[in-house]
């Protein structure tokens, strides 16, 4: 089969340039190989089922990490490649009209990109004899692969970008997301318990608890009881578990903490843990975040919404004008054993 060519290619997108001519979609295959069926037709361009073999296997390491993958999963899984195989031919197709080209320079970064990802010269060849594939139709594919990438950038990238300007008037009208919560220090002295353990065990743990807090609310400082006493890996630090927001802790440590100020101390708290007594050892009250700590995080965010929302409407209006037939039915494509889909032998 030729998937693990393909799979490659996904591997060994690079930057664009230009070249003299667009490529052809699909590469021709040898009669030597077993032929492969169709899948579907983009604009009367045949899509066939190698290519949809290879990103079914693309995708399947990513969600089952190699277990086995049940038939309606499978199909799930076949589903979603087609999709996406279908919106890649016909943004190869609009390249393409446009006039969208590749520089040889560009391919041959992308062919040596995708022999990083084999331990040798020798292995990336063994897994394209392998896979029935010439190196001259990885070329082909890489070509596509940038083409593609090429004419999403011309179409959308390069008009989606979000300015500093847009990015601070966001920040100006919506000052309310840009607040740090109020932050408490947490010190706490742990009895741990194993869920297990007896009700005697249970009873003695917490009336351990209870001598520490009488010895807190004495004056014992609190750091010194926690490196004495607690079970915790935070007693080395005299059971500091740093700044914690508002609303973050579990729910036990949500209650015994909810009313306490600065230096003040809870009663015992039990968990399935243990007990715990927990000091509150400073509030940092709420702070609004500035323009330029939250700037370019912002300018990326409405980017990214941004790019993504032109890149789903250019896509859809391409399917909108496009003639597309599904083959039916198509049988579930078995995934390909993990070694060689990264080149181990």
């Amino acid at each position: 089969m030729r998937t693990l060519a393909l799979l490659i290619v996904t591997l060994s997108l690079a930057g664009a340039g230009s070249a003299r001519q667009a490529v052809p979609s699909h590469a021709s295959a040898p009669a030597a190989r077993p032929p492969a069926r169709e899948v579907a037709r983009v604009n009367g361009v045949v899509l066939t089922s190698d290519r949809l073999d290879a990103s079914v296997n693309a995708m399947i390491p990513l969600e089952s990490f190699h277990r086995t993958v049940n038939p309606q999963k499978l199909r799930e899984f076949r589903d979603k490649a087609l999709a996406r195989l279908i919106d890649e031919e016909l943004q190869y197709q609009a390249g393409v009209r446009l006039g969208v080209t590749v520089a040889d320079a560009d391919v041959a970064a992308g062919l040596a990109l995708a022999k990083r990802r084999y331990t040798s010269a020798q292995a990336f060849d063994a897994a394209l004899r392998r896979a029935g594939v010439s190196i001259e139709e990885v070329r082909r594919e890489i070509r596509r692969s940038l083409i593609i990438t090429k004419t999403h950038d011309r179409l959308v990238t390069s008009q989606c970008q979000v300015s500093r300007d847009e990015a601070r008037r966001f920040f100006t009208a919506n000052p309310d997301r840009f607040v740090m919560p109020e932050q408490l220090r947490i010190q706490a002295i742990t009895i741990g318990v194993e869920p297990s353990s007896s009700a005697k065990q249970w009873s003695d743990a917490r009336a351990r608890a209870e001598d520490v807090l009488r010895q807190v609310k004495a004056g014992a400082p609190f750091r010194d009881l926690a490196r004495k006493y607690s079970t915790d890996p935070s007693r080395e630090s005299g059971g500091d578990m740093g700044l914690v927001h508002r609303g973050s802790l579990n729910d036990d440590f949500e209650r015994a903490t909810h009313d306490l100020k600065a230096g003040q101390v809870s009663g015992v708290v039990q968990t399935l843990f243990g007990f715990h007594i927990v000091r509150v050892a400073d509030v940092q009250p709420p702070q609004k975040k500035t323009f330029a700590e939250v700037g370019e995080g912002i300018r990326k965010d409405l980017t990214k919404m941004r790019c993504d929302g032109m890149s789903e409407a250019w896509t859809a209006k391409l399917r909108a004008r496009a003639t597309i037939v599904v083959a039916s039915p198509t049988p579930a494509v078995e995934p390909q054993a993990a070694g060689a889909r990264d080149g181990r032998s």
